[in-house]
């Protein structure tokens, strides 16, 4: 029988891609190379010389590879790289509205204890600007129960939770060699506990298990300030890890704005407008301390975070509308 090209691309894709894996090259070692080779190629070196012509012929050029790509990941778990292809992303996101962030030089930020539900609605949700909300979290119980322990504690003893995050959720090893939650919690105590000497790890993992998010959801509650109509996703969004970069710069493809507790240790935000807001709007930056909330528009706005030196870094969120 003879093969539509597709099918030949796709077998050759797969060959080249099969062989890589036996030489002993990893998923994320292919990810990082395509990233380096052709993402590296794309981006310009500085986000102020886009022009009309450089975006079209950016737009253009991530199609066809998306295009090629996509073709490919048909043989494949798509988890493994298209859920963060930032091309394909670029490329298929909605256009943000500039007007939104251009006079904002700085994440507002809000004492916790002054922040109302009525407050919130009438100046700050659904506008698309990142507010900080300091002591947002102070009350819970989750600030003195989360910990690596707990949360190792938590999944190997609740039935099918690791299988599940495999299976149902995402698992994002960020610069870790670790392919599962399963092989974090199997990682050396002394790594573990972010000893000197030890390897640096970050991680960040979506729940779908019932019992774990009603275990979790014990000792965390949805931020007081959302309005009563809101409603939350079933998800919980997990990230855990010590001292240096924690994600690097991506935007995301969630249905919701979101928002970000600090449950452990110190993170700071990079939150950078999209490429066609350039030359309207600015870099914002925000620290977040133990007991802090984030909201941010992650659809909106790409991102990155860093983990400073200390305690173990601990957030939880969820999305929101």
């Amino acid at each position: 029988m003879r093969l539509s090209n597709r099918e030949n691309i796709s077998l050759k894709l797969k060959d080249v891609y099969q062989e890589a894996l036996r030489d002993g090259i990893s998923q994320s070692d292919l990810h990082q190379v395509y990233k380096k080779s052709v993402a590296g190629k794309l981006l310009p070196a500085s986000r102020s010389i886009w022009n009309c012509r450089n975006m079209v012929v950016f737009y253009l050029v991530t199609l066809m590879t998306s295009i090629l790509f996509a073709i490919y990941f048909d043989t494949i778990d798509p988890r493994c790289i298209v859920g963060n292809n930032l091309l394909a992303l670029e490329v298929s996101r909605p256009a943000v509205q500039c007007e939104v962030c251009k006079d904002i030089d700085q994440v507002p930020t809000i004492d916790g204890n002054l922040l109302t539900k009525d407050l919130f609605l009438s100046k700050y949700a659904y506008t698309g600007i990142p507010l900080l909300v300091k002591n947002g979290a102070k009350n819970w119980s989750a600030l003195h129960t989360f910990s690596f322990d707990y949360l190792k504690d938590l999944y190997e003893l609740t039935e099918g939770a690791l299988e599940a995050v495999d299976e149902a959720c995402q698992f994002f090893p960020y610069k870790t060699s670790f392919l599962s939650l399963e092989e974090v919690f199997e990682m050396p105590k002394e790594q573990s506990r972010l000893e000197p000497g030890q390897p640096e790890w970050y991680v960040g993992w979506s729940n779908c298990h019932p019992d774990v998010a009603r275990e979790l959801r014990r000792h965390y509650t949805v931020p007081t300030f959302l309005p009563d109509d809101s409603e939350s996703s079933n998800l919980d969004w997990l990230f855990m890890g010590g001292f240096g970069g924690g994600a690097n710069i991506h935007i995301d493809s969630v249905q919701r704005p979101s928002w970000q507790a600090m449950i452990a240790g110190k993170k700071s935000w990079k939150i950078i407008p999209s490429p066609e807001c350039d030359s309207v709007c600015k870099t914002l930056n925000a620290t977040m301390e133990k007991g802090d909330i984030i909201l941010v528009d992650t659809n909106m706005w790409y991102h990155s975070t860093y983990i400073h030196p200390g305690e173990m870094s601990i957030t939880i969120g969820s999305e929101y509308d």
